[in-house]
């Protein structure tokens, strides 16, 4: 009996280990910019087709953007959306709320892509095997830097010597 006990005084003395890197908790950097994605769980109350969410961080406005993943009729490519404040918080008047925007055009659709080992294919959620997907080593969000450099934001975000792209590098997870 006192080997049970001590067994489970000892169990119970182990450090938790840290949470795995998921696709839930990964974090990642843009190179040449100080722009941060780090993806989250899907809200509870999102479309049925949503496959991930994230949230963008513009340093220089202060702002941050949500991003959510759907995959269309639940096959197919997953494609990528973001919103957020129309403007920077500097540019918004005074006393009204923040109006949203949508930051890709009605037309626009483009799918999300991941770099894993060397090789670019659309992103893998796991949604479709209920595993926790791999996370990949960069993230590609094609027609991000265009959309915001066509906006509100192209006086904040696009300051000298800060080239922005649409690739994401792995910084890990939170």
């Amino acid at each position: 009996m006192w080997r049970s006990i001590s067994l489970g005084a000892l169990l119970l003395a182990v450090p938790v280990q840290a949470a795995d890197c998921t696709l839930t908790n990964a974090r990642y950097k843009q190179p040449d910019a100080p722009w941060w994605l780090t993806f989250k769980r899907v809200p509870r109350f999102s479309a049925p087709n949503q496959v991930a969410a994230f949230y963008l961080e513009l340093a220089n406005s202060g702002v941050e953007m949500q991003g959510a993943v759907h995959v269309p009729n639940g096959f197919g490519s997953p494609l990528w959306s973001i919103e957020g404040p129309c403007s920077p918080p500097e540019f918004a008047e005074e006393g009204t709320p923040a109006e949203l925007c949508e930051f890709l055009d009605d037309t626009q659709y483009p799918a999300i892509y991941g770099e894993y080992d060397g090789k670019v294919r659309f992103l893998d959620t796991g949604v479709d095997t209920g595993v926790d997907a791999a996370v990949p080593e960069q993230i590609i969000l094609p027609n991000l830097a265009a959309s915001l450099w066509y906006s509100n934001y192209r006086q904040t975000e696009w300051l000298d010597g800060i080239d922005v792209g649409d690739a994401f590098t792995l910084e890990g997870c939170d």
